[in-house]
């Protein structure tokens, strides 16, 4: 038994993210449409496989050769695109003489090809197709033997409409009658009833189909799939029904959902399409929580997720923010937790470095002095003094203050796995029934080689929390006695990396506050006072003449911003 994949189209549906990758290549859960195809067709006993590429013909090819495959595949590029029957008359020479099993690239199915191509033999029909009822494709007339009448055009009375799902079989009869030019399968089908010619449905129920031909089909299919696979990954079991909360979402663009079900319930993280061949933030989110899990570093577990579509499934941990408990709690308690935290800190800092690859990260492999000057004091002139503010300043006369602060940051840093927004926000806190807190760290996807002090700081200084200062000297005393206890070397200049690294985060914390309040994004504006005011006082603390033209224009700045932020 031979089989045929259709994978040559251009995809314009769903462009532009078929302009770098064709829709073949497309993955659900991790895995290709091509390969779900090929390991399906194998498993139902098919002796080989052929592929016609056109589109990006060398992705697939490459993707093809990179590995082994469970039957022989060969493939055929085609110059110029012939459409669905003129590619199958282009492999002629491929085939043997037997019927032809030929499937859509752009689908999801767990129809049994086997059982379509014995239908086949059965019936000796010219050409068999697998059809369904789905309303939305619903336009192939059958009558009430299923022999196909008419494709597309008004159904005639007496007979019913169904979907053709892109499976079929082509007897040699059929195949013989495709002429060798651009030719599509609908208008062969079309030609052979013409000539009295059997064409025949064979309706299959309770089948998954789809056509991912589109973005919103290919995400449907991709939950419909990943959905049940991460329900079973955590708690053993899919249930039969779940439902859908939206939930609140962050500074980013991506979307989270919780999904509840009687066994348990999920986080849905959707971080939109990435085509791309790099690596993108559902992968370094993906590959990173997968890595500091096998660590046993407390972070939500990655259920299930995929690059391409960026779903991506976590075990729920809650809905207490570290940020709300700070403000709740009495302050020993608040201490006691966050002296906690910071024992996983570094945990995450000091064990998540070993057997971390940097191809993982999705920004930067490493926090270094370009990205400080780039993503945190060039970020903080842009988008809050100049964007937020509207205050003008050009970078240049600051340029001394930011080289010292990224220098100072970097010299006496303690190396190790940065989390890089590592507040209040993105520590959840569970409570058990014996009154005992757990924290989970969210938000890893960012993590990269970098400074310990940086997360320490931003731990620490984080205005969402708003710890007293004294409370924050004693953590940070913590931090020091903690680190030297297990051995761990640092530096006569980690204090001085921890206030810079503070200084630093302070500036892009202010950043961010000034885009994302720009944008009409709530939540952040009522917070850039305090952090202004930290920035002021660090700042004025040091006494370090090349801070002062910086120093004044946190103060500046401070007096900028509007009443109405000052809450």
């Amino acid at each position: 038994m031979q089989a045929m994949i259709l994978a040559a189209g251009l995809g314009t549906r769903l462009r532009p993210h078929t302009e770098v990758r064709p829709k073949p290549l497309f993955t659900i859960g991790g895995v290709t449409l091509l390969e779900r195809h090929i390991n399906a067709l194998a498993e139902a006993g098919f002796d080989a496989v052929i592929i016609n590429t056109c589109h990006l013909a060398r992705e697939i090819h490459r993707f093809i050769g990179k590995k082994s495959w469970p039957v022989p595949v060969h493939l055929r590029q085609e110059e110029t695109l012939l459409e669905s029957a003129g590619a199958v008359a282009n492999v002629a020479d491929l085939l043997d003489g037997s019927p032809l099993l030929v499937v859509n690239g752009d689908t999801v199915t767990d129809i049994d090809p086997k059982a379509l191509y014995e239908a086949h033999l059965t019936q000796e029909n010219t050409a068999t197709l697998a059809l369904m009822d789905h309303a939305a494709f619903n336009n192939v007339s059958v009558d009430d033997t299923g022999r196909i009448h008419v494709f597309r055009d008004p159904t005639p009375e007496g007979m019913r409409r169904f979907a053709f799902t892109g499976m079929q079989v082509l007897s040699p009869e059929a195949l013989a009658a495709i002429p060798r030019k651009k030719y599509g399968m609908v208008d062969l089908y079309r030609d052979l009833i013409d000539k009295g010619e059997r064409v025949q449905g064979v309706t299959m129920e309770n089948c998954l189909w789809f056509d991912c031909g589109t973005e919103e089909r290919y995400l449907e299919a991709s939950r419909a799939l990943m959905v049940p696979e991460a329900f079973r990954q955590a708690f053993g079991t899919a249930p039969e029904s779940h439902t859908t909360d939206p939930l609140k979402g962050d500074g980013s663009d991506r979307r989270w959902s919780r999904l509840k079900s009687p066994n348990g319930d999920l986080i849905a993280c959707e971080h939109g399409i990435n085509a791309g061949f790099t690596t993108g933030e559902a992968e370094a989110m993906i590959r990173i929580g997968t890595h500091l899990q096998a660590k046993g570093i407390p972070v939500s577990p990655i259920l299930k997720g995929d690059a391409v579509s960026g779903l991506v499934f976590v075990k729920d941990a809650g809905n207490t923010h570290l940020a709300e408990l700070a403000k709740t709690l009495p302050e020993p308690e608040v201490e006691a937790l966050y002296q906690r935290i910071i024992d996983a800190l570094i945990r995450f800092s000091q064990e998540g470095i070993h057997a971390f690859n940097t191809q993982w990260c999705w920004q930067t492999p490493a926090y270094d002095k370009d990205m400080i000057l780039t993503m945190e004091c060039r970020y903080f002139m842009d988008a809050f003094i100049n964007g937020y503010l509207g205050m003008n300043e050009p970078a240049e006369p600051y340029q001394a203050a930011f080289d010292l602060i990224a220098d100072k940051a970097l010299a006496g840093a303690l190396p190790g796995l940065m989390h890089r927004d590592f507040q209040s926000r993105n520590i959840m806190v569970h409570q058990d029934a014996s009154g005992a807190y757990t924290p989970t760290i969210i938000d890893f996807q960012g993590a990269r080689r970098g400074p310990f002090q940086y997360d320490l700081a931003s731990l620490l200084i984080d205005p969402y929390a708003a710890l007293p200062l004294p409370m924050q000297d004693r953590l940070l005393a913590y931090a020091i006695r903690t680190i030297e206890s297990q051995h761990i070397a640092i530096g006569k200049s980690f204090l001085t990396s921890y206030t810079f690294c503070g200084i630093a985060r302070n500036l892009q914390m202010l950043g961010a506050f000034g885009k994302l309040s720009a944008l009409g994004k709530p939540g952040f504006k009522e917070h850039i006072p305090r952090a202004l005011a930290n920035l002021e006082h660090r700042l004025v603390t040091l006494s370090a003449p090349t801070l002062d033209r910086i120093s004044a224009l946190a103060t500046k700045a401070s007096n900028r911003v509007p009443w109405a932020d000052r809450g």
